[in-house]
């Protein structure tokens, strides 16, 4: 009797969250029309403007109304197909995007022009971001005189704080780095860059800037050696839009509200990303974003939004079961934007990423940036992707422990100490380091990098002396990482959909972006412990559902039972 009673609410359960769904699409069809999201009409032109950083991930926060760059990228890449479409504005100026969001902007755009619509990109001055340019798209300058070309070489000055804080104020760091070019903790205890870091660097910039002038001969039509060599040579540094176009930079000068009165209306894209559906439950792929800094323990989102961005293993890992564990997920998209951190954290959720690959294909993609632990959690999947101009590798490990033994005295604060314990006071920053601590503390560091090693090895099918040879800290361009064999292909985000899309077999890209924040089906499924998703019985019994009901909205209790469900 008790079995029938589950089997009964389970059916309700189902009837529920079917009659759920229809209320959603309802409420979000008449939410957008509420909200002041225009109806996009015939003629359409959509501008591309960004008054802040475009975050990764989905804000955890429901009523924070930032558009994550995949939905963005998702928009630009609808628009060859919709008809209503006919233009895009992209507004060079107002772009705080990271080099590697701005490549990947740049290939949306691409796909734009190919299929036969107009591209503008629109400038006040033109600085570095130039390269976001597409081939075939028109190059607009603002027609007064205030508007100039600024194209230059690459400069990076790196702060360094030792003298300030050694001895000024007294505050010295103990740096313990594993690999000669694991740099980080170089800015507290020197003057100056290491030959190392400067190496790794120059190479790095090497890499980027090399890219960039490809990208800009490509789309303009240059020479890319006659191109690079005008650019460091000082030639297109401060000249004034007429040079600018006789050099081939700049196809014309307009007001762009000239642009806007070609079109019937005008829609912004964040508008009209939220005016394409996303549709009702979970899709065969799921996109996963770890972006942030790698810590222990759950995330805590700031009721009031403004929370760093982190990548918590505990909270991280539940996701990844979550979307490993969904019968409707088919393939994950694992989306890493990460400098790194914790080396535990690291490694749980590699683990818990190669648990998620046993049961289906697990595709990283990698954005800005994979380094260190950010790239430690990259191996746990099946083949990695990234942009011309992410960062991958730093595998290495280093340790930064602050002593103010000096700044106590120069502020006249004496510490007196009790202790039991031979290590009770291990790393107090009240005291010197140790030859016997630091001893303890480099081995624990040499174990955590041999581990690391060889995660990279067993990920990358590589020989662990070849690992040890690309690792030391080193970081490298997502050109140089795909020669040395840390990544398997050069691509963006949609490149990275595509092959989902290839390895699970689908007709079309449709992706579930899997966050801390549960869907109504997993929540449900929680509340009741099924076996078997929810939504999986949902999909499985509703065509019965409407065969046997003449009357949909109305439930013949007869039915109950022969839509009874085994766990």
């Amino acid at each position: 009797m008790a079995g029938k009673a589950k089997k009964t609410i389970l059916i309700l359960i189902i009837i529920f969250v079917f009659f759920v769904g229809v209320v959603y699409f309802i409420g979000k069809t008449l939410g957008k029309f509420y909200s002041g999201v225009p109806t996009i009409s015939n003629n359409t032109l959509v501008e591309v403007r960004f008054k802040n950083p475009v975050p990764e991930r989905e804000p955890l926060i429901p009523f924070k109304k930032t558009i994550p760059f995949h939905k963005i990228i998702k928009a630009l890449y609808t628009i060859p197909a919709d008809s209503r479409v006919n233009g895009v504005l992209v507004f060079g100026n107002e772009l705080p995007l990271d080099i590697a969001q701005l490549e990947e902007l740049r290939t949306a755009l691409e796909n734009i022009v190919k299929s036969g619509k107009k591209v503008y990109v629109y400038y006040d001055q033109i600085g570095m971001n130039y390269f976001l340019v597409p081939k075939g798209a028109k190059v607009v300058m603002h027609p007064t005189p205030g508007s100039y070309v600024s194209l230059r070489g690459y400069y990076s000055a790196q702060p360094f704080f030792r003298t300030l804080l050694e001895e000024k104020l007294g505050i010295k760091f103990n740096v313990i780095h594993i690999g000669n070019y694991k740099g980080a903790g170089e800015p507290f205890v020197r003057d100056s860059m290491s030959k190392y870091l400067r190496q790794e660097l120059t190479e790095l910039f090497e890499s980027f800037w090399n890219n960039i002038c490809s990208m800009i001969s490509e789309s303009r039509g240059f020479n890319k050696e006659e191109f690079q060599k005008k650019l460091y040579d000082g030639k297109y540094f401060s000249i004034s839009k007429e040079e600018a176009k006789k050099a081939g930079l700049v196809d014309m000068f307009e007001y762009k509200q000239n642009i806007e009165d070609k079109y019937d209306s005008v829609i912004e894209i964040n508008k009209y990303a939220k005016s394409i559906s996303d549709g009702f439950g979970t899709k065969p792929i799921a996109l996963i974003v770890a972006e942030g800094e790698i810590v222990m323990g759950e995330e805590e989102p700031s009721l009031l939004g403004n929370n760093k961005n982190v990548i918590a293993a505990d909270t991280m890992c539940d996701i990844i079961r979550r979307a490993a564990d969904n019968d409707n997920v088919k393939v994950i998209v694992f989306r890493v934007n990460s400098p790194g951190g914790s080396a535990l954290a690291s490694e749980l959720i590699n683990r818990e990423l190669k648990r998620a690959a046993k049961k289906k294909p697990v595709i990283v993609s990698v954005g800005y940036m994979a380094a260190s632990g950010g790239y430690y959690i990259s191996c746990g999947g099946d083949y990695i992707i990234a942009d011309k101009n992410s960062i991958v590798g730093s595998i290495g490990v280093v340790s930064l422990i602050p002593e103010i033994t000096e700044l106590s005295k120069k502020i006249g604060v004496h510490f007196d100490e009790i202790k039991k314990g031979k290590y009770s006071d291990f790393l107090s920053p009240f005291k010197k380091i140790t030859p016997d601590e630091e001893e303890l503390l480099r081995k624990d560091m040499l174990d955590i990098y041999g581990v690391f090693k060889q995660r990279v090895a067993d990920a990358r099918k590589l020989d662990l002396n070849y690992v040890e040879s690309i690792a030391q800290g080193r970081i490298y361009s997502g050109t140089r990482g795909l020669q040395i064999k840390l990544v398997d292909k050069i691509g963006t985000l949609h490149d990275a959909l595509l092959e989902a899309k290839k390895r699970a077999n689908l007709k079309s890209i449709d992706y579930t972006e899997f966050s801390a924040k549960k869907s109504l089906f997993e929540l449900l499924q929680e509340d009741f412990g099924t076996k078997t998703s929810i939504e999986t019985i949902l999909n499985k019994k509703i065509k019965s559902l409407f065969k046997l009901c003449k009357k949909p909205m109305l439930i013949d209790p007869a039915l109950i039972e022969t839509l009874s469900i085994e766990e």
